[in-house]
């Protein structure tokens, strides 16, 4: 199973995030900070990595830009709460998905599927019994 790396500031969402695609079947692991996520970057390379537009000083491209010096092909999600050209022009420039959160739980897979280019049916079931864990 894909190993992802989740980043957000927002330790609710984490913890909701993470136990959702835990539940699901995937491995991850999760960061607040991007000193805590290039940490965790310097020990594992994820499969994927999905994180939040603000990260204090640092934005989530900046910890995709991280692990794609290390791995040069990760596939990786930049989530934002409200659409912006400028991050979607940016993230678009890197090969990188931005999406707006919150999404529904199917369209979480829909998004990780494409990332990782796998068929959505993986753990598709699930998210459909998730609905609300990820509804703010």
């Amino acid at each position: 199973m894909s190993q992802i790396l989740i980043v957000s500031n927002d330790d609710v969402d984490l913890a909701q995030t993470l136990s959702v695609l835990l539940e699901a079947g995937y491995q991850a692991s999760g960061a607040s900070t991007f000193d805590d996520a290039s940490r965790l970057l310097a020990h594992k390379l994820p499969d994927l990595v999905i994180a939040d537009e603000c990260l204090g000083n640092f934005n989530g491209l900046h910890v995709i830009m991280r692990a794609r010096a290390r791995q040069p092909n990760v596939p990786a999600i930049v989530t934002t709460p409200m659409k912006s050209r400028g991050l979607e022009a940016d993230a678009r420039s890197l090969n990188v998905e931005c999406i707006l959160k919150p999404q529904e739980p199917a369209e979480w897979v829909a998004s990780i599927s494409r990332a990782l280019r796998v068929e959505p049916e993986v753990g598709l079931s699930f998210f459909h019994r998730q609905v609300s864990c990820l509804s703010h």
